[in-house]
């Protein structure tokens, strides 16, 4: 009897070890989660924010989950998953400006993103997304990743060039999509513009820079601008 009580303790300590991070920040994620969902989906608590996470969410804009399972944590704000990235070093901030943010089913966004949705744009995330660190998304009109998107670490993904340019008082540079195919994934310190389509089971070699559509899959790009180097490829 002494040693199942030894062993249950044990079980606890082992737990709160491996979950202290989220067990902190539980408060402040149920408030949140309260504020921003419907009541049958706060209840359940579904996203977790770290507390090193700013969230600022203006009047008219939407966070929305789209699943038919929604439990405890399925979506996880700002915390940080290796040793060389620390959530309090690398603070997070979401702000939504009468725009939308969209969740299909379990995401990490890793510590340190910053996420900007401008007005009537949106950013829509996959089943299985994944960032691991520091990254940099400001949506005027649409940014969409598919299912099993990776990410990696310093990327900026933008949908516009932020400032309008004229030629003969005609627009010449209008906001476009971004999508990112089915498991693809962004090597470190990449830029991703306007217009870029990242192709299905597609990799983006670091320091790149993507300005088009790619659809060919099972291909490396890489360089500035971005260019198929290899194809055949696959990735686990």
């Amino acid at each position: 009897m002494e040693k199942n009580k030894k062993t249950d303790i044990l079980k606890i300590i082992y737990f709160i070890r491996l979950n202290w991070k989220y067990l902190i920040s539980i408060p402040r994620s149920i408030y949140l989660n309260f504020r921003l969902l419907p009541l049958n989906q706060a209840i359940k608590v579904p996203i977790f924010f770290s507390n090193y996470t700013r969230v600022r969410i203006c009047r008219n804009s939407r966070l929305i989950i789209n699943s038919h399972e929604i439990h405890a944590g399925m979506i996880k704000i700002g915390y940080t998953h290796c040793d060389f990235f620390l959530a309090r070093d690398y603070k997070s901030n979401i702000h939504l400006e009468a725009g939308i943010i969209l969740f299909n089913g379990y995401a990490n966004i890793g510590a340190g993103c910053r996420i900007s949705i401008k007005q009537n744009a949106k950013i829509e995330f996959g089943k299985q997304f994944w960032s691991t660190g520091p990254i940099l998304i400001i949506a005027r009109k649409s940014v969409l990743f598919e299912n099993n998107c990776v990410l990696s670490w310093n990327i900026t993904i933008m949908d516009h060039d932020a400032h309008d340019i004229y030629v003969d008082n005609t627009l010449i540079n209008k906001s476009k999509p971004i999508v990112f195919k089915n498991h693809c994934w962004v090597g470190c310190n990449s830029t991703i513009l306007k217009g870029a389509i990242i192709p299905r089971d597609g990799i983006i070699a670091a320091n790149s820079v993507i300005t088009r559509e790619h659809h060919m899959s099972n291909t490396i790009i890489a360089g500035a601008p971005g260019k198929e180097i290899c194809k055949n490829v696959c990735w686990k």
